[in-house]
């Protein structure tokens, strides 16, 4: 987890009734600062605007390919454009504009085919679910 993020989720007041499960004992957290490979294949990518540490993830399947999960970075196709107009529960427009490009280049780079995105309910009903899987 991007350690800012883990901090905003800690003290924002608008993330404070979520403290239970941010809190629980027991749990253990491993922080990143930015960028950072998980594992081989997985990529953790810094994507604040949303939130400040917001953080997408990119997937490389063996068959599908690069999968981009942009989630709230990237809400829905309409936003791929970083000069689309943004949704109002953003916190730094200037970040996920910033946030936007790079994933988009990333994407471009990786030749990437599906991008997930967070709030798309087009996209959703075309996306595999439990118990079918990408590979």
């Amino acid at each position: 987890m991007q350690r800012a993020h883990y901090a905003v989720a800690r003290q924002h007041p608008r993330f404070c009734f979520f403290d239970i499960f941010w809190a629980k004992p027991g749990l253990r957290y491993r922080l990143v600062d930015g960028d950072s490979e998980l594992l081989p294949g997985i990529e953790l990518i810094e994507s604040s605007g949303h939130v400040p540490g917001h953080q997408s993830v990119l997937v490389r399947l063996r068959e599908t390919g690069p999968v981009l999960l942009a989630i709230d970075a990237i809400t829905g196709r309409r936003h791929l454009d970083p000069q689309s107009p943004e949704i109002p529960q953003d916190m730094n427009t200037n970040a996920k504009r910033a946030s936007v490009r790079k994933l988009a280049t990333i994407a471009e780079r990786e030749g990437v085919q599906l991008i997930v995105f967070g709030h798309d309910p087009e996209q959703w009903r075309t996306l595999k679910k439990s118990p079918a899987f990408y590979a």
